[in-house]
């Protein structure tokens, strides 16, 4: 069982990145977006320098600075949010394709290699990568004149650490999960239930599971890390959804997650199985939202985190020519979305470890946003196991 120490290095990254915020004002963002209702401002840092290089996901550092897989981009950009400063590494598999990623218990960034076929290890202090080939569906390629590439079908998206210990990631060749263990250098590998399941997100989920959005078979699964019991939960659209993300409630009774293509969000009670949905749409006060967006009209939610407000923040429009991000308070069911700076942006995941602020990748805008919120409400449970 993981010890109390990875989480103190964790806290302590949190408490640097708190820092950070008292001094934002050192850091010049790139420019602000329009407020919708409740006066959220983004702001975004620089742009990365490789061209379209796809910025997703956002993790802290010990040190606080913010780091995003770059996955067409085939690296890692780097932000010091208290300078502002922006940098770049390349992965040492050429065709890596870095995607899912989360702090491990040194502070070092675990992320899965999509077209690597492999997990892939950040060493933030050094700014090197190492990277660990799956003992399955592998295939690697030595040229002259270049660096070896490793390359096979398992590809996974997604990544997430476990309660016991081993990080897990999601295989959508193979239709199954994996683990590897670090302590030990074991590979597992579990088989979904569902044939062809799609299994394109991983967060950690309630008790001792692991949670997996199911994206072509339209389903949510549990996954016990000790017990290898899997749950399956259909979501009850008409069409289609394509789930591409989830978290849990910061009271660990529910898993949230958005259904894309029906523009909704739904809420699964573990104890029952009851699925609530929250259909965005109707929860608009105004046809096209709170402000006029020169992207996508619909919300069209993606990955999701809870802020330090108690509210439910989500990507929109990540696929589908998105550039807000959407505000629903489970509560209430009240709903708002806010503009990114770069109107197409296609906002893409969310960090919400630092109380009071929530980061966030974009896809077309090549870059990092971010947004303050108040901090009011204790969400640490539903943050990644080591932050």
């Amino acid at each position: 069982m993981p010890t109390n120490k990875p989480r103190q290095r964790w806290r302590a990254a949190a408490a640097i990145a708190g820092a950070v915020m008292l001094t934002a004002g050192l850091a010049p963002a790139a420019h602000a977006a329009p407020t919708g209702s409740g006066g959220i401002v983004i702001k975004e840092f620089k742009p990365f320098a490789t061209p379209a290089s796809f910025p997703c996901e956002v993790a802290l550092d010990n040190n606080g600075n913010l780091w995003t897989d770059q996955f067409t981009g085939n690296g890692y950009g780097k932000v010091d949010p208290r300078t502002g400063a922006v940098s770049e590494i390349k992965l040492p598999n050429a065709g890596g394709l870095p995607g899912g990623q989360n702090r491990g218990p040194n502070g070092d960034i675990w992320f899965v290699e999509a077209g690597g076929n492999a997990l892939g290890v950040l060493h933030p202090d050094t700014e090197t990568i190492t990277t660990l080939p799956f003992p399955w569906a592998g295939v690697s390629v030595n040229a002259p004149l270049l660096n070896p590439l490793q390359n096979g079908l398992g590809i996974p998206f997604d990544n997430s650490w476990a309660k016991d210990g081993k990080i897990y990631f999601t295989l959508i060749g193979l239709n199954a999960i994996g683990s590897y263990d670090p302590t030990t250098k074991q590979w597992a590998k579990y088989d979904i239930p569902t044939p062809l399941a799609g299994p394109i997100a991983m967060e950690k989920g309630t008790g001792n599971t692991i949670a997996i959005a199911e994206g072509t078979a339209n389903k949510i699964a549990t996954f016990d890390v000790y017990t290898h019991k899997w749950v399956e939960y259909p979501i009850p659209t008409a069409i289609p959804s394509v789930p591409g993300g989830l978290t849990v409630s910061p009271d660990d009774k529910y898993i949230y997650f958005p259904a894309d293509l029906t523009n909704q969000i739904g809420r699964i009670d573990v104890a029952t199985g009851k699925i609530t949905m929250y259909d965005l749409l109707a929860l608009r006060k105004k046809l096209l939202g709170d402000t006029l967006a020169l992207a996508s009209p619909l919300p069209n939610p993606g990955q999701m985190r809870f802020g330090s407000d108690g509210k439910l923040y989500f990507v929109e429009g990540t696929f589908s020519g998105g550039g807000r991000i959407g505000q629903l308070d489970v509560a209430t069911s009240e709903f708002h979305e806010y503009n990114t700076p770069t109107p197409v942006s296609l906002p893409c995941d969310l960090n919400n470890t630092v109380p009071g602020r929530i980061y966030f990748g974009e896809f077309a805008g090549n870059r990092i946003g971010y947004f303050d919120i108040p901090n009011t409400t204790d969400v640490s449970n539903t943050y990644p196991l080591y932050g």
